[in-house]
């Protein structure tokens, strides 16, 4: 089963990892803790196929205008050369529509069909990462993790008309483990300017999971401003109803250092 290869590899990918990583570092035993929350806003968009074949469009200005509540945050903290990193994004999406619809050649007067929909969602990212490289240049750690994904919709049809008004209500919700792999690092530009990066990929649940981020960040006293673009896919398998899946846009955010 692709299922179940995706999954022992993503095991043996690792446990190399933290094989490679456990050697003891004496200087990181004497480093404080450093912690870090970025506080970003995600201007994005959704795509894909549905489990049906019919394509997934959905743009950032219309996910914005049905937003009812959502929050976006990553969590770290660092002591030495071992980090530990949390990505958690949370949405609830509702719309709703009325339309009327008439019959030809049926005497009487038209139905109205009134459609409401709720998406919910949660997206979390906790990953352990190890320090590869760090100079006044540049700084890369490598990372190994999980995703976890969790959907939950809501379809709600209310129709009036001549007959009898008619109400139909469809629930439908999911979630998926991927265990991953990636990097992420940081190029300095200058005095107060880099270039932040992360990329990571895997499987499990899914047949393939990866995201990638590049961005800019602008350094003040305890804080980094950030702006940057954020690509975020799944390859589902056997969904009933995502055959692929991705979210992608530009962000802005605050990095808090404390």
């Amino acid at each position: 089963m692709r299922t179940s290869k995706s999954i022992v590899t993503v095991a043996v990918a690792l446990a190399g990892f933290f094989l490679l990583v456990t050697i003891p570092d004496a200087s990181a035993q004497e480093q404080d803790w450093e912690f870090t929350a970025d506080i970003y806003l995600w201007y994005a968009s959704m795509g894909g196929e549905s489990a049906t074949g019919g394509d997934i469009n959905i743009d950032a200005g219309d996910l914005i205008k049905n937003l009812d509540l959502g929050f976006m945050t990553v969590l770290g903290a660092r002591k030495g050369k071992w980090s530990i990193l949390s990505d958690i994004i949370y949405l609830n999406v509702s719309a709703d529509n009325e339309s009327t619809i008439t019959v030809p050649s049926v005497p009487g007067p038209s139905i109205q069909v009134k459609s409401e929909v709720e998406l919910e969602g949660w997206i979390v990212t906790p990953v352990v990462g190890y320090n590869l490289m760090q100079s006044d240049t540049a700084r890369l750690d490598i990372l190994a993790g999980a995703r976890y994904l969790w959907l939950a919709s809501d379809l709600e049809l209310n129709t009036l008309g001549p007959l009898q008004p008619r109400n139909r209500k469809i629930s439908d919700s999911g979630d998926v483990w991927d265990g991953i792999v990636g990097l992420k690092g940081e190029l300095a530009l200058g005095k107060n300017w880099s270039l932040p990066f992360y990329l990571d990929i895997g499987a499990g649940e899914t047949n393939l999971t990866w995201q990638a981020i590049g961005g800019l960040s602008y350094k003040l006293k305890n804080s980094d401003l950030l702006l940057g673009y954020r690509y975020l896919a799944w390859d589902f398998d056997d969904n009933d109803v995502f055959d692929d899946m991705n979210i992608s846009g530009p962000y802005a955010g605050l990095e808090l250092r404390f």
